[in-house]
């Protein structure tokens, strides 16, 4: 049986709540008892029980992100920290609401995986192969999209024969540097990353079975033309433009990628 769902107390101090950087969720009666330690009694969780804190930082020229560091006392003395996440925010760190906090301190509290021994330390994240669970998370994505959806959508599913469209017949097309093909390779190209699709290009190539220069061709005239937005420095990835996508249109780019894809795209 699942616990009860705890209310989340969201708590910053006066210098974090002047610079808005850092903050800290934890479960309602332990807000509610004296703030010494000496006059709260722990329970199975042990002092504070659950905390979560959120530090917001700015990265180099990679923008603003949110750290939440969740830890567990298991004895007045002792607190074991359990997760580490990273997430990417836009100009401003939103605050954190009630219901986010609400979610995140219920989640800590009936996962049952938390580890007894070990902590997340800095040696953690020099050997975490995150480049790999990043490329795992998209592969999962795609393999429940192409075993268990149809969608009429604009998610190109590149190798999926199943249950085609009536009327949509696939075609190896000869790209060649012509605008004409140049934008067809964009917008393929920025339906991928908006995926969230990692290796962009070179999984492009292999389900197209093109060069990679036939690609970076098509993305190099399309971004000279206008069509396609930059990438940034060390991250792949683009988006249409709304002269990209007029040009896409007027050249009948619609019908030229889906017998590419061998299927019908969304509008």
């Amino acid at each position: 049986m699942a616990p009860k769902r705890p209310v989340a107390v969201i708590w910053t101090d006066e210098s974090s709540r002047a610079k808005g950087q850092n903050g800290l969720i934890l479960d309602e009666k332990w807000a509610k008892t004296a703030t010494e330690q000496s006059q709260a009694e722990p329970d199975e969780s042990g002092y504070l029980g659950h905390v979560i804190t959120w530090h917001d930082v700015k990265v180099g020229n990679q923008g603003n992100y949110r750290v939440f560091v969740h830890s567990l006392s298991r004895s007045s003395k002792r607190r074991d920290f359990f997760s580490f996440e990273v997430q990417r925010h836009g100009r401003i760190h939103q605050p954190v609401e009630q219901e986010e906090a609400d979610a995140r301190l219920y989640l800590a509290t009936v996962a049952t995986n938390w580890a007894g021994e070990g902590q997340i330390k800095s040696s953690l994240f020099r050997e975490l192969p995150s480049g790999q669970v990043l490329e795992e998370h998209t592969r999962q994505i795609d393999a429940f999209i192409k075993g268990v959806l149809s969608l009429p959508s604009n998610v190109a599913l590149l190798s999926d024969q199943r249950e085609r469209p009536k009327g949509v017949r696939k075609e190896i097309i000869a790209f060649s540097s012509s605008q004409k093909d140049a934008i067809v390779l964009a917008k393929l190209y920025a339906i991928r990353s908006e995926t969230g699709t990692t290796r962009v290009a070179k999984r492009i190539c292999e389900e197209l079975n093109i060069k990679s220069s036939t690609l970076y061709t098509a993305v190099r005239i399309a971004r000279s033309k206008g069509w396609l937005t930059e990438g940034t420095k060390g991250v792949a990835g683009a988006r249409m433009t709304d002269e990209g996508e007029a040009f896409f249109k007027k050249n009948d780019g619609q019908s030229r990628l889906e017998k590419v894809l061998g299927r019908k795209l969304g509008k």
